[in-house]
């Protein structure tokens, strides 16, 4: 068998390195055969063992140059004819001669010789790979592609220096923001909202309203205007939390609805003994119907501060002193936002699963949301209590009123189940919901029902609630409107519902164009008189009109028939209410 000579030890590591088979002494090879040849996984220490000198030597040897010195010098050949122990008939003559006059990457010995039946030393072997490399990665550029790349350059220098002036000034801007950001955590947002509305009694001359306590006197009220703020604070420490921190503010100005105090209690209440009042001012609780940002401010106040983090891929868990059952609960794409959809509160929220009380005062609790490998089931639950500070002027809470279980406060459920159908052009969802609370002394058990169904650009949606109301929780307490007898003793049902359907990109991309009706409170209890006599329905259409991305103005329409469930008779006046408003809205 022919030994291996020195330059098929070389392109063995050659080969090892670059993933190519080992030539071996029974097959003969060329550097172009080696190059093409299959990957294999070889050890160098498999394709060159190395010598029992080397082995023995490194037991003694402690640095690199100590190691060098016992090897012979090599030099540089520029031809196979130098080395004297090279002849034509070794089988690695072809390859050894190409290495060495096409690439100059082989040296031989002081004496003129190659020795290639000697066993290489791995430093012998790294030294003539590397040479082979810088040869063979030279040769990927040759001077004819250097010279078309110059003729580039200097064809391309103004667009060159004109691209390096804007990475140079991209980089300065960058660097300036950096210096001067706000935060590398948070991100500022805000809401801006100017609303003019125009509404009341359209039979009656008067110019002004003011309440009657058994009933709502007609006319109408003057034109005002509206307004209100919300500054956002959104901060991520990890990528996938969220705490929000939200400053707000408005004018303070009233619509029509708020002036007549729809569904508010508006008498006196004795307690057991018929001696002392227990409330003199409103029990909001049977669904207020009036514009969302009416009596919104004027003082700067801390609207919202919530934590929201997942802890794992299912679960997402806020918690905070501030903030909203509606920002967990009871969502619905078309009927939701005060600041793109509908107006009022009653077609924002199902009243007795977002009792108003908790909704207008928001709350100190958490709420947590399940997903199950993010899925179309979805579990929310939470718990939030009213503080003190945030009651309504006028209204006290009961004693004990504020903290943890102190009225107002409320308990939720929600199941929702959602999915897609042709072809993802299409969805629904639907929400059970089930709410315990209990607001300014009016104790309820409702369950709800929340659905959408979206067919292209056309949805139809719609929510439904049931009420169990008893009295004993606080007596002589009742939700029923200029109501001075209380509920009834054994207490009472409740039943409300809203439906409505909407179309989107309609003349424009991003305008929606949506209608809905619906009863607030209709109940159980015996009529008195005109009190509790008839039914409330309250109808509502918008149409959102966006200017641009930011700006957007919305024409909204209500009308309130049989306000407070009563059809008029004596003192208290069954008069329709009509209320329309502009709304402009303003995101940054």
């Amino acid at each position: 068998m022919k030994k291996t000579y020195l330059l098929a030890g070389s392109l063995s590591l050659l080969g090892v390195v670059a993933g190519a088979n080992i030539a071996t002494a029974n097959e003969p090879a060329n550097f172009e055969n080696l190059i093409a040849a299959e990957p294999q996984n070889l050890a160098v220490s498999e394709a060159l063992p190395a010598p029992n000198t080397i082995a023995d030597a490194s037991s003694t040897i402690t640095s690199v140059n100590q190691l060098l010195a016992n090897e012979e010098s090599m030099g540089q050949v520029t031809s196979v004819s130098q080395l004297s122990d090279v002849r034509p008939t070794d089988w690695a003559y072809q390859a050894l001669a190409s290495l060495v006059e096409k690439y100059g990457c082989i040296a031989g010995y002081p004496d003129g010789t190659f020795r290639g039946n000697r066993a290489a030393t791995r430093y012998e072997m790294a030294a003539a790979l590397n040479a082979c490399l810088d040869v063979i990665s030279d040769r990927f550029a040759t001077k004819e592609d250097l010279a078309t790349l110059q003729r580039l350059m200097d064809e391309f220098a103004a667009e060159l220096a004109t691209l390096r002036g804007r990475v140079d000034n991209l980089e300065a801007r960058t660097a300036a923001l950096e210096a001067t950001q706000f935060s590398t955590t948070t991100k500022l947002t805000g809401t801006a909202v100017m609303s003019v509305q125009y509404g009341g009694r359209p039979s009656s001359p008067n110019p002004s309203v003011t309440p009657s306590p058994f009933g709502l006197a007609p006319g109408r009220t003057n034109p005002t205007v509206i307004s209100a703020v919300l500054l956002n604070l959104n901060t991520s420490f990890t990528g996938t939390d969220l705490l929000q921190t939200t400053l707000s503010t408005g004018n303070g100005g009233r619509d029509a609805i708020s002036t007549y105090g729809i569904g508010l209690q508006t008498s006196s209440t004795l307690d057991p003994a018929g001696t002392t009042d227990i409330f003199t001012a409103p029990f909001p609780y049977a669904s207020p119907s009036q514009y969302y940002w009416s009596n919104f401010g004027p003082n700067v106040e801390l609207y919202r501060l919530a934590y929201t983090f997942k802890p794992t891929q299912d679960i997402t868990i806020t918690a905070g002193t501030r903030f909203y059952p509606s920002d967990i609960i009871d969502t619905n794409s078309w009927a939701n936002s005060p600041t793109s959809d509908f107006g009022t509160y009653f077609f924002l929220n199902n009243p007795f699963i977002v009792p108003y009380a908790m909704n207008y005062l928001g709350g100190a609790g958490v709420a947590i949301q399940w997903n199950p490998n993010e899925g179309p089931f979805t579990v929310r639950a939470l718990y939030l209590a009213a503080e003190p500070g945030r009651a309504a002027t006028g209204i006290a809470p009961p004693s004990p009123g504020g903290g943890f279980a102190g009225d107002p406060y409320q308990a939720s459920l929600e199941l929702e189940y959602a999915n897609t159908f042709g072809n993802g052009r299409n969805s629904y969802v639907v929400k059970l919901q089930g709410t315990y609370s209990k607001t300014y002394g009016i104790e309820a058990q409702a369950g709800g029902i929340n659905f959408e169904l979206n067919l292209g650009r056309l949805g139809i949606f719609g929510r439904a609630g049931v009420a169990g109301i008893p009295n004993g929780y606080f007596p002589n307490v009742s939700p029923l409107p200029f109501s001075i007898f209380g509920a009834p003793a054994a207490g009472m049902m409740a039943y409300n519902f809203m439906a409505g359907i909407g179309y989107k990109d309609l003349l424009v991309p991003g305008s929606v164009l949506a209608a809905a009706a619906g009863a607030p409170f209709i109940n159980s209890a015996p009529s008195f008189g005109p009190i509790n006599n008839a039914n409330q329905v309250n109808i509502e259409a918008f149409y959102k009109f966006p200017i641009s991305d930011n700006i957007s103005i919305t024409p909204i329409f209500t009308a309130i028939i049989n306000p407070n469930n009563t059809n008029g008779g004596g003192v208290i006046s069954g008069q329709p209410i009509l209320q329309g408003v502009i709304r402009t809205t303003f995101t940054f």
